[in-house]
């Protein structure tokens, strides 16, 4: 059976009176639909081309349980429905798993959707019913999902749940059903449990003195960002006489590493008195800490709006309610002390072990002498871009994560923006490195619209931007530094602030204009309506009074203790 997508059927109310869920379906169908609660999966329909050829996967959708769902009662076309939860499945719960409502057709499936308004509440509408005095609950809650790109549609978690009494055990060594889920669990408890007894060994036989440091990173294969301001800083104060500096720039996070490395990098970890980290490192999860050794974040960003870390809490993503590897930080830095919020709620720890100190990597960013050499040495090497204004276009992946990232890019008409240009301006295209698939540029518009992604830095390419484009990626946060305009483009923005998950709206929190769709930007261009006071107010309020000083704070606070 095939999934008909010519038919709109959308849940637009849903409520609960105790143990009866209540909701509405509005629908354009002209007939009689049969109603189910359906789990699906997705098929891969050139199954043999994949297996021959390595040809890239064609998903498609199908039922694969159904439970008999009847409204009763039909006033237009609007369907009204009453579920007993005790009685869904005949006299039974439904089972555990994820369930969406589909109505069956002639000509096919038709997957229900759900409104934006709708989407945004479903937090308050989930439910835990405990019974076993307590020892047990059922737990029906609601989730989200895109699955065409452009329709809402709406889970129905049914999950019968038991009281966990080892939670905090229950870290990256998930629970396994099937043979084969078994023995992967025990593999990876064995190689875990060698991790972190090679660890304890390594760290009890290294005597510490307090001048060992690691700069660590497992998402690049180098020093880069506020590491290496911090590194670069300790080296022109000339404390490297006095304390071992020590690196591990490796990509780990999502990509296959030898046991070599593991090895390498856990007996450096071993030996330090100070690991400063940029990012997401979950090899911290593995072992606790030896008491002399410091674990420091510098994280790599500043501040965005998609949510990470603990802020994804019940989310796809989750961490683990125990000893993940944020909850190891013994401090955490933030630019700021109005940060300090959004981060508590990312890495789960407490207030007290955030330092607002100002973000290192930006110490030197409003220096006039660095600004005019960067922009001599960058207009030798682009001479047709003096004298055009700049338009910087650097937009966030959508996707779970690197593996799957990726930008919808007939989302933007190069067409358009090439006229747009004109003589004036150039439009640089700098795509996040977890996309990576290329934007394929016309050759007829290559005089005005350049590919940058392979761009090393994109902070030094802010001081010869004029105008930043972005959507949910933190990259404004350094750029509103520099009090230059700012647009949000976010033509998904309902979608991926109700399935990726957002701190906070983009369009109460942006420092600029959003624009939900390309003739927005394209209007908000011509007539140059940026909402530049929005900027003024954003960096009052999260930088404070700048002073170019983070790294020495840094150092002073953590390594000097003064």
């Amino acid at each position: 059976m095939n999934w008909c997508r010519d038919f709109e059927f959308q849940i637009i109310t849903l409520e609960w009176e105790r143990i009866f869920l209540h909701f509405d379906i509005k629908s354009n169908y002209p007939g009689t639909p049969e109603f189910v609660f359906a789990k699906f999966g997705r098929n891969v329909v050139n199954q043999k081309q994949v297996q021959q050829n390595g040809a890239e996967p064609i998903l498609e959708l199908e039922i694969r349980e159904t439970v008999p769902l009847k409204p009763y009662k039909k006033e237009g076309n609007v369907y009204s429905f009453t579920v007993n939860i005790t009685t869904a499945n005949g006299r039974e719960f439904l089972e555990n798993g994820q369930w969406r409502i589909a109505a069956m057709v002639p000509e096919g499936f038709c997957v229900t959707s759900t409104t934006t308004e709708l989407g945004y509440g479903l937090d308050s509408l989930s439910r835990i019913f405990r019974y076993g005095r307590g020892k047990y609950a059922y737990n029906l809650s609601f989730s989200l999902t895109c699955f065409d790109g452009e329709n809402l549609e709406l889970y129905f978690n049914s999950y019968f749940m038991i009281t966990n009494k080892k939670w905090r055990k229950r870290k990256y060594i998930k629970e396994a059903f099937t043979p084969l889920g078994k023995l992967k669990r025990a593999y990876m408890f064995t190689v875990i449990w060698m991790i972190r007894m090679f660890y304890h060994v390594m760290a009890a036989i290294t005597p510490k003195n307090g001048t060992r440091i690691l700069f660590m990173t497992e998402t690049k294969d180098y020093l880069w960002g506020n590491l290496k301001y911090i590194d670069d800083r300790i080296k022109e104060r000339g404390l490297d006489r006095d304390f071992k500096l020590s690196y591990s720039c490796r990509r780990a996070v999502g990509e296959h590493t030898s046991v070599l490395s593991w090895v390498k990098t856990v007996f450096q970890i071993a030996r330090q008195d100070f690991v400063f980290v940029d990012d997401y490192a979950p090899l911290f999860g593995f072992f606790k800490l030896s008491k002399k050794t410091k674990l420091i974040q510098v994280w790599h960003a500043g501040e965005g709006f998609k949510s990470v870390g603990y802020s994804r809490f019940g989310k796809a993503g989750s961490p683990f309610p125990s000893q993940s590897c944020h909850k190891a930080y013994t401090y955490a830095l933030t630019g700021s002390a109005n940060l300090i919020t959004v981060y508590e709620e990312v890495f789960g720890i407490e207030r007290d072990a955030f330092l607002p100190v100002g973000m290192p990597r930006l110490d030197d960013f409003l220096d006039e002498e660095k600004i005019q050499a960067f922009k001599s040495d960058f207009y030798k090497e682009h001479p047709n871009f003096l004298g055009k204004k700049i338009i910087l276009f650097a937009p966030t992946f959508r996707g779970t994560g690197q593996k799957v990232a990726y930008y919808d890019y007939d989302k933007l008409d190069l067409k358009a923006i090439y006229e747009f240009c004109g003589k004036d301006y150039i439009f640089l295209v700098k795509m996040h490195p977890f996309v990576s698939e290329a934007i394929t540029i016309p050759k007829a518009f290559q005089d005005r619209i350049y590919d940058f992604a392979s761009y090393p830095n994109i902070n030094d390419l802010y001081y010869i931007t004029d105008l930043l484009i972005t959507d949910y990626s933190s990259n404004y946060y350094e750029y509103a530094l520099m009090k230059k305009p700012v647009l949000f483009y976010t033509y998904d923005r309902e979608m991926y602030e109700l399935t990726r998950g957002v701190h906070r709206s983009v369009k109460e929190a942006g420092p600029g204009k959003v624009c939900d769709t390309f003739e927005e930007l394209m209007e908000a261009l011509r007539k140059e309506d940026y909402e530049v006071e929005k900027i003024d107010r954003f960096v009052e309020e999260n930088f404070g009074e700048y002073d170019g000083h983070a790294c020495d704070r840094v150092i002073d606070q953590i390594l000097l203790q003064k």
